[in-house]
């Protein structure tokens, strides 16, 4: 009798990671069951080996940990459900804010880590040769001023999503779709554009960009 390893069988599996609407890259997926890992990529996405029974571990910082039990399905949608922030509270006395506001809120609040994680101009040439700036190489090297650059990123990635959500609504969507519930929440996610087209993009193109995905979408049914 020929046994076969079951552990070698396991077949390719592919989803998405999701929160508040939005795709989430580096996003760790762990199969606890076959001590295997991988990561979403820019967008999101994911392949794993896994087979049904198995269990997916999804997690990410600031978001809870998501657990999935495999079952026969031909694609996954994982949506990660954001943490109790660890951020310190910042009072903004503005009722409305823009994304634009809300950054430069945000970078008063925490200027110290844009100073921390500021490693530019390191190397400095002088009149008496090519020297150092201490603070600088510091900040390049140490822990803290690379989680004080991660925070930079965070924040920045923070302002290019409202950016988004601010133009790309469900409102909007659900005008040209016609879409509602589940079905307008799987659309948004799956063909939420990024910021670098939004944020050239007028009204008629964002409008006309639903619609092109609309009939892609229609085509996948």
């Amino acid at each position: 009798m020929i046994r076969v390893n079951a552990m070698a069988q396991a077949s390719t599996i592919s989803g998405l990671i999701a929160a508040d609407n939005r795709r989430q890259n580096n996003a760790l997926i762990k199969n606890l069951t076959r001590h295997t890992q991988t990561v979403s990529n820019d967008i999101g996405e994911f392949s794993i080996h896994a087979n049904a029974g198995d269990t997916l571990i999804t997690s990410k910082a600031d978001y809870i940990n998501d657990t999935l039990v495999i079952t026969p399905a031909p694609y996954y949608v994982i949506r990660l459900k954001t943490s109790p922030t660890m951020l310190k509270e910042v009072v903004v006395n503005s009722t409305a804010l823009t994304p634009e506001k809300t950054l430069e809120e945000n970078k008063t609040a925490y200027k110290e880590i844009y100073h921390k994680g500021d490693k530019s101009h390191a190397v400095v040439i002088t009149p008496l040769g090519v020297g150092v700036v201490i603070d600088k190489v510091w900040s390049a090297l140490s822990k803290e001023g690379k989680d004080a650059r991660r925070m930079q990123r965070r924040l920045n990635t923070d302002y290019k999503s409202a950016v988004v959500d601010r133009r790309f609504t469900k409102n909007l969507v659900m005008r040209v779709t016609g879409y509602k519930g589940m079905r307008l929440d799987d659309f948004m996610v799956k063909y939420r554009p990024a910021f670098e087209m939004v944020n050239k993009w007028n009204n008629y193109e964002l409008i006309e960009y639903i619609k092109v995905k609309l009939a892609t979408d229609k085509n996948k049914k």
